[in-house]
């Protein structure tokens, strides 16, 4: 049974970590200035004008803050390395579970751009540890279950798998590929942000449509229908005011407030714990032979679908040139 849990030296490397990131924004120089590229670097995203606002930088120091903190703890949180080596391959349960086959595993490392882009960046390894998402789906199938001695057909069992397996923020450290997934999930959480306000110009966008098209109704409306119209019309240029003020520059610290200081509303992790058998085929309880308890961790709120994640530490790793690329590719379509 793999229990994806952080046990001896893993768990002191752990905290480690936990003590390095807890003390990135203390009080001295490198750490005020880790402080204001993080700033610099949310403000980015959203809208670059925001560099010439009133109360730049100060006034996005507690939420970029906290934001920063708790991606941190976050990317902390994400279970401990699972061990894949492409060679002699370790089937494990965990691993057992995410991957059908050793063809998946090597197709998942092989045509990663950020595996393959890490190893030209570092040609003397052959390893390295990532964040790997993939996709949990489920079905159900007919199939046969022994009741006793006695065999049973035609039987539903759901069946999980895992599908679009990603690898993100390789390094040659635990601690690194950990430090680099924080910046992701930070990230994360400003595009949010700038999504929130991205819906406001959109919304602007229509609201302006809508009026125009008020406005050419009304140049044709009835004495009947003109009241209302007119009703339309001042209602909907009151909300087009409303809509233009929550863009202004002034309001944005509104958006990363409402995003950065609460933003275990906008991205965790949850757990799930399920019993399968080596097929794959959920089961009600581990008693017997037929299933093994793996606890999964869901990241929520990173995209609208969630993915499951954990920590790969990956061993003989292959670099492939852009022709081995591409005919694995061809071979894919192929299929």
């Amino acid at each position: 049974m793999h229990h994806l849990a952080v046990h001896g030296h893993c768990s002191r490397r752990i905290l480690g970590i936990m003590n390095l990131f807890r003390n990135l924004f203390a009080t001295n120089p490198k750490e005020e200035s880790d402080l204001l590229r993080a700033i610099e670097e949310a403000v980015f995203r959203v809208d670059p004008l925001l560099k010439q606002a009133h109360r730049y930088p100060n006034a996005f120091r507690k939420p970029v803050l906290t934001a920063f903190e708790y991606a941190h703890s976050l990317a902390i949180r994400v279970p401990s390395s699972v061990a894949i080596d492409l060679n002699p391959l370790d089937w494990n349960a965990y691993v057992h579970a995410i991957f059908s086959s050793r063809e998946m595993i090597l197709e998942a490392f092989q045509t990663s751009r950020a595996i393959q882009d890490y190893l030209r960046e570092h040609p003397t390894t052959d390893q390295a540890y990532a964040l790997m998402g993939m996709r949990r789906r489920e079905k159900t199938q007919m199939g046969m279950e022994l009741s006793g001695q006695i065999i049973q057909r035609d039987v539903p069992q759901q069946v999980v798998y895992f599908t679009s397996h990603t690898i993100v923020d390789p390094a040659p450290t635990e601690a690194e590929a950990r430090g680099r997934v924080a910046w992701g999930f930070f990230n994360n959480l400003v595009n949010k942000v700038a999504k929130r306000i991205a819906l406001r110009k959109e919304e602007l966008q229509s609201q302006l449509q809508e009026m125009d098209l008020l406005k050419a109704h009304l140049h044709t409306a009835s004495d009947e229908t003109r009241p209302a119209l007119k009703k339309d019309l001042s209602r909907m240029m009151a909300n087009i005011h409303a809509t233009t003020r929550s863009l202004d520059l002034t309001n944005y610290l509104d958006d990363f407030e409402a995003v950065l200081l609460n933003p275990e509303q906008h991205l965790h992790l949850d757990q799930s714990t399920l019993i399968l058998d080596s097929m794959g085929i959920r089961r009600d309880s581990d008693k017997s032979e037929q299933g093994k308890v793996i606890i999964f961790n869901e990241l929520i709120g990173f995209d609208r679908r969630n993915w499951t994640v954990t920590m790969v530490h990956c061993r003989n790793l292959k670099r492939e040139s852009f022709a081995e690329r591409l005919e694995t590719a061809y071979r894919q379509l192929s299929i």
